[in-house]
């Protein structure tokens, strides 16, 4: 598994050193702020760390639970333009990932499988049974397809909002431009974990996670991307996504009756359009819907689409077992 090395670590501890007043307001800071601005969910104990859950909405139709997936770096308030809408339904989960949002430390496996695991803890406590809608968007599709994948008989349906395909993170596959933009990435984040104890990345307003939220989110989204753990998090994860990739491709296929609707934003370009039509050929119930005017984040740019799938495959889960019990 690929993870931060040794000389990464020192370094990390040696610039801490170097600055130590700076590595002093940093964490001061941070504890601040994680006081000022109060989980609104609940943090759960997952075995050795703590996840950060929110659960609105209520099953008393006997509907599937829908679980929230938020793409690389993200955490639960990047479904607070959708989780709202579909809580007047049915039971809705989303969650941070460890070390992201409220969540405590990274985990040390931070795979799609990691994160199932820890996903499936997280069910466990806070006793939400299955059938389960799975949304993931962009690296979330993937955990959700694993998840899936592992446990068919408890998933009813999946929605890919602009997910990733695992041959992106394949690197026999990878062209120039991807192989270059891949690098500049994790430079990018090497240079965040590498910093951010003293507090350079604040100072460069360069926090992690999602953009164009309503300024209230987006303040308290970008207060928690500051937090060391969070560069430290999305380090790790990007360097674990060719493992993630290959979990995937390894893993059983999924049920050929299983519905899945992948949404694909119009504004991406030619190489991400291609592999969005790769994902059609999952099962043989999936089917694509273009958002053309949405960037990445269809979830910001347009969450009434994303609604709006989900219902779908709710009215079509009810009328299932309304069949099923009228042919009783």
């Amino acid at each position: 598994m690929s993870k931060i090395n040794f000389t990464e670590s020192l370094l990390r501890v040696i610039i801490s050193l170097i600055g130590l007043p700076f590595t002093g307001i940093q964490a001061a800071l941070s504890r601040y702020l994680l006081y000022k601005y109060k989980a609104p969910g609940e943090k759960i104990s997952v075995g050795s760390h703590h996840l950060h859950a929110m659960v609105t909405g209520s099953n008393t139709s006997n509907l599937p639970t829908i679980l929230l997936e938020a793409g690389m770096g993200g955490c639960a308030l990047d479904w607070s333009l959708v989780q709202p809408a579909l809580a007047k339904h049915t039971k809705v989960l989303s969650y941070d990932r460890a070390g992201f949002g409220w969540s405590t430390t990274p985990i040390s496996e931070p795979t799609c499988e990691g994160y199932v695991r820890d996903l499936r803890e997280l069910l466990a406590q806070l006793e939400l049974e299955p059938p389960y809608i799975l949304v993931g968007h962009s690296y979330g599709g993937m955990i959700m397809r694993l998840f899936a994948s592992k446990y068919p008989e408890e998933v009813s349906g999946i929605i890919l909002v602009d997910s990733t395909h695992e041959q992106r993170f394949i690197e026999s596959t990878f062209n120039q431009i991807r192989y270059e933009e891949r690098l500049r990435h994790l430079r990018r984040l090497r240079m965040g974990y590498l910093l951010s104890p003293i507090g350079l990345p604040r100072l460069l307003k360069q926090p992690i996670g999602a953009k164009r939220l309503p300024p209230p989110v987006q303040h308290t989204v970008n207060i928690l991307g500051y937090r060391n753990n969070a560069y430290k998090a999305a380090y790790l994860e990007s360097l674990c996504t060719i493992e993630s990739a290959l979990q995937l491709i390894e893993s059983e296929p999924l049920v050929p009756e299983l519905p899945i609707i992948v949404l694909s934003a119009g504004r991406q370009n030619e190489d991400w359009q291609q592999t969005q039509k790769k994902l059609l050929q999952l099962t043989a119930k999936t089917r694509q819907i273009v958002i053309e005017d949405s960037w990445h984040s269809i979830q910001l740019y347009n969450p009434q689409a994303v609604v709006d799938s989900v219902l779908s495959l709710l009215r079509d889960n009810h009328r299932n077992q309304t069949d099923k019990q009228a042919s009783i």
